[in-house]
């Protein structure tokens, strides 16, 4: 899609929504606060990886998450998972969790720690390579958190910590501040920080001011196909859907919450295809390393099953009963995106 028609494309999403959107005095807000979706949002994050210690050095001792593992799983529940999740027989793996218990509501790391090297999903940092791409840590002090990750050796992408001057649904103004870090497996942490009375854009710990994962974004080359599969099978609402032009290249960036949240989102961004670095061409989910699943769950697996199969989507892989330390006691399936990403629902179970 060429620039003019992306932009085309978004004023008409925009004004399709106004009504909606005006009604609130945040764009990431619920449409119709208490409304309650078919899946909640983002709860668990999943990365592949050889190298569990720098992982651990950025999640743990930068992020400050607590990190747990391995996991006593049993050979029936290994096995279970495998096939869910498209592990072939022979690699051998060890789970880890990284989670931050002072924030309920943040999501969570599920880290797949691989005895021998995958296939990379992403090969660089470059925001335009498409591909699962980082994640966002809200918190009060960019500044302070800033200073500790450089600390620890982490490059931050840009040489200043990042401001951009948004605007509310009235139109008055406010800041965000951001310093993103290239971390380990070509994905970037991002801490953000929403000025001016904004609520941060997700829950953070009252006492250190951090939190998150907040959100996680991915890179895509169809839009379209990844928000049809957002609302019509997720459920999900878009909250925002704009061009954004604050680097030398412009992109769509859209928002996208379950219903009544205001946290765990997700984010995508699509460039013009003259503007896409061509990527690994590997597909962005297990057993190659990086950010290869994304977990949600949900009140009734059925329903979504009915609507991922309405949408034209298979299911990839199914667990009618298991218990791990990662998401308890469940029931879920597996199923892809239209980029081929590895996308977990959840129901749990007595």
């Amino acid at each position: 899609m060429k620039r003019r028609d992306l932009l085309a494309a978004t004023a008409a999403a925009f004004a399709a929504n106004s009504a909606k959107a005006q009604t609130t005095s945040d764009h990431s807000a619920p449409k119709a606060p208490g409304e309650t979706g078919l899946t909640g949002p983002l709860h668990t994050v999943t990365i592949i990886t050889p190298d569990l210690p720098a992982l651990a050095r950025l999640y743990r001792d930068g992020l400050g998450m607590t990190l747990t593992g391995p996991a006593d799983l049993s050979a029936d529940t290994r096995n279970i998972l495998a096939a869910a999740w498209g592990l072939p027989a022979g690699l051998k793996w060890q789970m880890y969790v990284l989670r931050r218990p002072e924030v309920p509501m943040a999501a969570q790391i599920r880290v797949l720690e691989t005895a021998t090297p995958t296939p990379a999903i992403r090969k660089s940092w470059n925001r335009q390579e498409p591909g699962p791409y980082g994640m966002g840590f809200p918190n009060t002090d960019v500044e302070s958190w800033d200073k500790q990750i450089s600390a620890l050796g982490f490059k931050r992408a840009t040489p200043e910590i990042e401001r951009f001057g948004l605007k509310r649904p009235d139109g008055t103004p406010y800041d965000v501040l951001e310093a993103t870090f290239d971390g380990p497996e070509f994905l970037r942490a991002i801490a953000i920080s929403r000025r001016d009375g904004m609520k941060q854009v997700g829950d953070v710990d009252p006492v250190t001011g951090r939190g998150g994962p907040g959100y996680a974004t991915q890179v895509v080359t169809d839009m379209d196909a990844m928000v049809k599969f957002l609302t019509n099978v997720m459920d999900y609402e878009v909250r925002t859907d704009r061009i954004w032009t604050a680097y030398a290249v412009p992109f769509r960036f859209i928002t996208a919450y379950a219903r009544g949240v205001q946290n765990g989102h997700v984010a995508l961004a699509a460039y013009d295809v003259k503007d896409t670095v061509p990527g690994t061409g590997i597909a962005p989910r297990p057993p190659h390393r990086g950010m290869a699943m994304w977990s949600f769950q949900t009140e009734s697996l059925a329903k979504v099953e009915a609507r991922a199969a309405a949408a034209g989507v298979g299911v990839a892989g199914r667990h009618d009963k298991i218990n791990s330390p990662d998401l308890g006691p469940r029931r879920a399936v597996t199923i892809h995106a239209p980029n081929g990403f590895l996308v977990e629902i959840f129901e749990r179970i007595d």
